[in-house]
């Protein structure tokens, strides 16, 4: 028999793998990151809402590594830019972002879309 704690137990990211077969990648390696994803195997949620950004103007700074570009915005700033909806059950609020990049434009994404690398991601 099985109790709910155990359901609640058995169903995190170490088990996504046995959960649904089309999921089994989701079972093996440790590192899964970077990922090509394969959009002929994506699953469709046609109940999945937008993604809702404000639309504020913020002020920050920003900086380039030499491997990525890297932009905070300024903590006293009156105006925060939100990010709510789509798959997210929270809003959350837009501190900073990493711009990946590489010496050649095939080479700066971590991920691959298709076996096709970005300029940056």
């Amino acid at each position: 028999m099985v109790n709910d704690s155990m359901c609640f137990l058995s169903s995190g990211p170490e088990f996504w793998g046995l959960i649904n077969p089309q999921w089994n990648l989701c079972s093996k390696g440790k590192r899964q990151s970077p990922i090509n994803v394969e959009p002929r195997k994506l699953l469709y949620d046609p109940y999945l809402r937008h993604i809702h950004i404000d639309k504020h103007k913020v002020s920050g700074a920003l900086h380039n590594t030499g491997q990525s570009l890297v932009f905070r915005v300024d903590k006293d700033t009156k105006h925060h830019v939100n990010i709510s909806g789509g798959p997210l059950a929270y809003r959350y609020q837009f501190e900073e972002i990493y711009i990946h990049y590489g010496t050649k434009n095939d080479h700066g994404s971590e991920h691959q879309v298709q076996g096709y690398a970005f300029p940056a991601e």
